[in-house]
């Protein structure tokens, strides 16, 4: 036992790097350790055995330990193994259908609180062609897979996953996952369910989840958002007026017309062509900057 005690870590990647100079050599080694009695290891000489006999060039090697792991008592040797066999080795003969005998246990172990276990399990399941279950991928506890779920929900129009994008929406604490998620929002969401969200967002402390959520009201052409977006529009400039001024276009808003000319003069150079291009949309009529700003001081909205 003591001969792979170091396997015994979470640190995947510095383990398999560790070994992966040995190439074939390691093989003895971690097939016995394949009958460790501490989980831990024994998925860890998997991810070293595939490893370090894929860069040895020789991944025919490794098919037949891989295949026994996917007998293992444990999701987290199972789903390494599952996760290298659907990744390298689906042309081979037999090893898809073995896989994919493993699919209930592999679905049940995306909701794994142990984040190495649930990573493979989702990656798993991805390259055989499934999607994982939403709600155990928006829940996951790596930011990347929870964009992915997003992506994914998105893409498949799942409405019923809207309950926790819109979660991930108002305090995920990865902002990239949040941006996703309002766009996902913004494009599946009836307006009962979709307009709340990004309204209360408009005013969030940071700029590009506002920001996300004004060109999601865009997007989506959210009209019953316009006095929300003036609000914003109305504010001093900052780095929410672009979007806003963005949106108060696209939401076709010709009340927010002598707003939008204010911004003809502001210091940003893309809020005024932001502003020239919204009365451009807002009337129907192409007109320069300096012809619009003309336009707006001759009717008082410009000093």
């Amino acid at each position: 036992m003591h001969a792979v005690d170091d396997l015994q870590t979470d640190n995947v990647r510095d383990v398999t790097r560790k070994y992966r100079p040995f190439g074939v050599a390691v093989v003895e080694t971690m097939a016995a350790a394949q009958k460790d009695p501490r989980p831990r290891v024994r998925a860890n000489a998997v991810s070293i055995l595939f490893d370090a006999c894929w860069f040895a060039g020789r991944p025919d090697v490794a098919l037949q330990h891989l295949l026994r792991a996917l007998d293992d008592p444990e999701a987290d040797v199972v789903s390494r193994a599952a996760d290298a066999l659907a990744g390298f080795y689906l042309d081979e003969r037999g090893v898809r259908a073995a896989v994919e005998a493993h699919a209930p246990r592999l679905r049940a172990a995306t909701s794994s609180p142990d984040p190495i276990t649930q990573a493979h399990a989702v990656s798993a399941l991805e390259k055989l062609g499934e999607r994982p279950p939403a709600e155990s991928v928006l829940r996951a506890q790596n930011g990347a897979i929870r964009r992915r779920g997003v992506a994914q929900a998105l893409a498949a129009h799942d409405v019923a996953a809207l309950p926790s994008l819109v979660e991930l929406a108002r305090r995920d604490p990865d902002r990239g996952v949040r941006l996703d998620a309002i766009a996902a929002v913004g494009e599946l969401a009836a307006p009962p369910v979709r307009d709340p969200l990004l309204s209360s967002l408009f005013a969030d402390p940071d700029d590009a989840i506002a920001d996300a959520a004004l060109r999601a009201a865009a997007a989506s052409h959210a009209t019953a958002l316009a006095a929300d977006v003036r609000r914003v529009a109305a504010a001093p400039e900052c780095n929410r007026t672009d979007a806003a001024l963005v949106a108060l276009a696209a939401l076709g808003d010709k009340e927010a017309m002598p707003l939008v000319a204010t911004h003809l003069a502001d210091r940003g150079s893309d809020a005024k062509w932001d502003a020239k291009l919204a009365l451009d949309a807002l009337t129907g009529e192409t007109r320069s900057l300096p012809d619009w700003q003309a336009w707006a001081r001759a009717r008082g909205y410009l000093k």
